[in-house]
């Protein structure tokens, strides 16, 4: 019931009495995976997108704060609905605890589960190279996309648990540069031509990131047709829906926070409220307009519990430091990811309240863009508009 995450059914209730224990969950409506791919034709595009999808749920399972293991992953258990969803968690456990619910499917348990050893995430990692050639194999993919599809998956079906790729980021990674066809260069154009989804990070809290995810999703609100806003955290809900910013999103800017229904009436101010993230897709689906509406992701100012998922979810993810002389250890973060050669080309670095001297806070090789000094976050203006023009029209 503590899990958060558009991949992952909700859990609303657990109930019991002396002969059943009953779990109130989320409908999902659509097909399982392996029904999916078996009635359809599925092509590169879609294939890759829905294993992003599903990298995204495992590396979230796994955040340190979690730590769980999914252990029965397989077509059966996937659904394609508005978007990619794992839908049995029944038995997983948590890291390095010992568990009676061992499950085992064959074809993609890996060896110490069908031997009977305590798993660990390698053993999702086996999985999922299972998963890879079930998918490669019931879908129109290019020949070149298959063979290199097919080398990821050994690199995560290997007998030996060490010798298994070492995380669900670095797979989502293998798999981006699996397409066949080279990508397209995107050119610098308006505000929000490029990135659809871009996730907002603090590099510690009370750098502003709130500040800049709404200055973001106002400025994206005059261009795109609809702006989907998510906020991480409920901690700021009572700031952000306060008097003083009641009503000043534009109407065209869907908000949500976790948890937060969809009748919550001081939530009415802001236009429709977008129930999950799926709603995105929902809409992209319905008007036929891919690419239009926008996806705007304050994730709060703790980015090693979220960043590594973000890369794998988010066309583009900004990270917000403070201008402040004394915050220099907030960018000790950003040194860590570019030694691990995880800050990439789909990463953008804002400095808050800074002024032009606060580059030296920077690690050596990384750039930032300074944030203008401006009160008003639901009213951008002009120098506030061109930089998110740089930023996210040429990611």
């Amino acid at each position: 019931m503590q899990l958060s995450h558009p991949g992952i059914p909700s859990v609303f209730d657990v109930d019991g009495d002396t002969e059943f224990t009953y779990i109130i969950e989320e409908y999902i409506e659509g097909d399982t995976l392996k029904d999916f791919y078996l009635k359809n034709v599925v092509r590169e595009e879609q294939l890759l997108d829905h294993l992003e999808q599903i990298c995204s749920v495992l590396e979230y399972l796994q955040d340190r704060s979690i730590r769980l293991i999914q252990l029965d992953l397989k077509p059966e258990n996937i659904m394609i609905s508005d978007r990619v969803r794992i839908i049995d968690l029944g038995t997983a456990s948590r890291e390095g605890e010992k568990t009676d619910l061992l499950s085992v499917s064959e074809g993609y348990s890996a060896p110490e589960q069908r031997a009977g050893e305590a798993p660990g995430k390698e053993s999702d990692v086996y999985s999922l190279g299972k998963l890879i050639l079930f998918m490669k194999d019931h879908s129109s993919v290019g020949k070149k996309t298959g063979k290199k599809l097919e080398r990821i998956a050994k690199r995560c079906t290997e007998e030996e648990r060490s010798s298994r790729v070492g995380s669900f980021v670095i797979v989502s990674k293998m798999l981006k540069g699996a397409t066949g066809t080279k990508p397209k260069k995107h050119k610098t154009g308006r505000a929000g031509s490029c990135a659809r989804k871009i996730a907002v990070i603090g590099l510690a809290r009370g750098c502003g990131t709130t500040h800049v995810a709404v200055s973001l999703a106002s400025t994206l609100a005059e261009r795109a047709p609809v702006v989907f806003f998510q906020k991480r955290r409920d901690d700021a809900l009572g700031e952000i829906l306060s008097e003083g910013c009641r009503g000043r999103l534009s109407g065209g800017i869907h908000y949500r926070t976790p948890g937060s229904a969809t009748e919550r009436a001081e939530s009415v101010a802001y236009g429709p409220v977008a129930g999950r993230s799926g709603d995105a897709d929902r809409y992209w689906a319905a008007t036929g307009r891919l690419g239009d509406a926008r996806i705007v992701a304050d994730l709060g100012g703790e980015p090693g519990r979220v960043f590594r998922e973000a890369l794998a979810r988010f066309d583009l993810v900004i990270l917000v430091g403070s201008g402040a002389p004394w915050r220099r250890t907030d960018y000790d973060f950003l040194e860590r990811m570019e030694r691990d050669g995880l800050f990439t080309k789909s990463c953008r670095v804002i400095m808050n309240m800074a002024e032009r001297g606060a580059a030296q806070l920077l690690p050596q090789g990384i750039k930032a863009f300074l944030f203008p000094f401006e009160n008003d976050p639901f009213s951008p203006g002009s120098e506030t508009r061109k930089l998110f023009g740089k930023i996210v029209g040429g990611s």
